[in-house]
């Protein structure tokens, strides 16, 4: 699983606990500081084995560990910076489509996902990654407007839920797919526990609704990390 260096003390015990192997992202230096260890700001994961890169990870080690574990990995061409164009790799594909603002989205994955005959849902938020909670191929939790629309109409079972109540230091608040991840088919995992947040009984019967099993890592109230990515996928 890949995350930002920066949660590291954080996270790095409950991962391993929980079985899974930690790869730490190095920092971006062309984002937001705030959001530098963001690892969904600097790797995609297109399917299978294949990643994109942001492209100031060019012949870094973490570019050489990766290639060596069995990922195909290839560069972003977008010059980040400022949002919007932080977000170029912030695309959220789930199942046979992806989430994304086609004004931000890096073209070439969005070339390479419509060649696959992957979907593209397009939004207003740039940063879909951050705002979408897959719960599973058909199935998501977010915040925005804009994506809970899109995924209606595209026949996703959505569950729209209250704006904040997770914390993202820098910023008033953070996003629920910043904050969680599949760990397996079954589980959900949160970065915090959700019980300080208004809608958290909801959360909990839309989980077990979808046979999901929510997975708490740490006793802290849930913190957006930029998400945890996979290395590969089965």
């Amino acid at each position: 699983m890949l995350l930002g260096d920066k949660y590291r003390d954080k996270l790095d015990g409950a991962l391993i606990k929980h079985g899974l192997r930690p790869i730490y992202v190095p920092d971006n230096p062309y984002v937001d500081e705030r959001l530098s260890g963001h690892a969904d700001l600097s790797v995609l994961h297109l399917g299978e084995n294949r990643l994109v890169l942001a492209p100031f990870l060019k012949n870094s080690n973490f570019s050489k560990r990766i290639n060596e574990l069995g990922s195909e990995i290839s560069f972003s061409d977008t010059q980040m910076r400022a949002y919007p164009l932080d977000s170029a790799l912030n695309i959220c594909i789930c199942g046979e489509v992806f989430f994304c603002n086609p004004k931000s989205a890096d073209r070439a994955c969005v070339d390479i996902l419509g060649m696959r005959g992957v979907e593209p849902l397009s939004v207003k938020q740039g940063y879909t990654k951050c705002a979408v909670c897959v719960v599973d191929e058909s199935s998501i939790i977010t915040s925005d407007r804009s994506i809970h629309t899109a995924a209606e109409k595209a026949g996703f079972a959505s569950l729209l839920i209250k704006e904040g109540h997770i914390e993202l230091e820098g910023f008033p608040y953070g996003f629920i797919g910043g904050s969680s991840f599949k760990i397996s088919a079954g589980e959900l995992a949160f970065t915090g526990s959700i019980n300080d947040h208004p809608d958290a009984e909801i959360i909990l019967d839309f989980l077990k609704s979808r046979g999901i099993e929510p997975v708490f890592l740490t006793d802290d109230s849930i913190f957006d990390i930029g998400s945890i990515l996979p290395l590969t996928e089965k």
